[in-house]
């Protein structure tokens, strides 16, 4: 049995048995445990501060934070399709030589293991079983865009910023941050004004409360209500 030692990566810090226990959780995890403790030698570990953003990121697996993967209109505006955390992996599509025009941010501090692209190339040729994996990864990611695609056509601006909320408070949970105004905006692909009046509707119903520190979910079960959704965020099948 291969031990969980430390890996020293030179000048990059060094992968531990969490980082390990996130690569097994990935869709890596097809990987026999010697071979994903052999391509944990090639990480490169990197620590991403809140609101940092990633265009064309190279393949990583989301060790610790959350992610949104989003659409720019060129202008300013943004709306997020899909929020990642771990073991969730960015890049896969590049990863695979397709582009596919989203970016991501980091919503909350996130820490990724980054690889390079000739080590992942040479995995998939080792391993076929890999790319059925990413298949299907990139494909629950693709669930996540159509969903965000059904709000945006067939939902009012009002459930789409109850959905949104609600998943930014389930982030907020596990890493402490301040949600605003802006955030709600970029998340649901509108403007301010708009957002602001809706929140105000929230917050009138005993949703929301609004402080100039930021937006706090105060019914949760209500704002699922007002969603049309059951189901907790950010729960996906593995």
């Amino acid at each position: 049995m291969i031990a969980l030692a430390i890996f020293l990566l030179e000048g990059r810090g060094s992968v531990n048995d969490n980082d390990l226990d996130a690569l097994g959780q990935s869709f890596l995890g097809v990987l026999p445990r010697p071979v994903r403790c052999e391509l944990a030698e090639s990480v490169r570990i990197v620590e991403l501060p809140a609101g940092k953003l990633l265009y064309e990121p190279q393949l990583s697996i989301i060790v610790a934070g959350t992610l949104r993967a989003f659409v720019a209109d060129g202008i300013g505006r943004h709306l997020t399709v899909s929020y990642l955390r771990r073991p969730d992996s960015i890049g896969i599509s590049a990863a695979a030589g397709r582009e596919f025009p989203v970016a991501f941010q980091s919503v909350t501090a996130s820490t990724i293991l980054r690889f390079p692209q000739a080590r992942f190339n040479e995995i998939l040729r080792a391993h076929p079983e890999v790319g059925w994996a990413a298949a299907k990864e990139l494909a629950h990611f693709l669930d996540d865009v159509l969903a965000e695609i059904t709000r945006v056509a067939f939902q009012p601006i009002r459930a789409r910023v109850a959905h949104h909320l609600l998943t930014l408070s389930d982030a907020e949970k596990c890493e402490p941050h301040a949600i605003h105004q802006a955030e709600l905006a970029a998340a649901v692909g509108s403007v301010r004004e708009v957002v602001g009046r809706t929140l105000g509707a929230l917050r009138d119903a005993g949703l929301v409360e609004v402080s100039q520190l930021g937006i706090t979910a105060v019914n949760e079960e209500g704002l699922r209500r007002v969603a049309g959704r059951g189901a907790r965020p950010l729960d996906r099948p593995m």
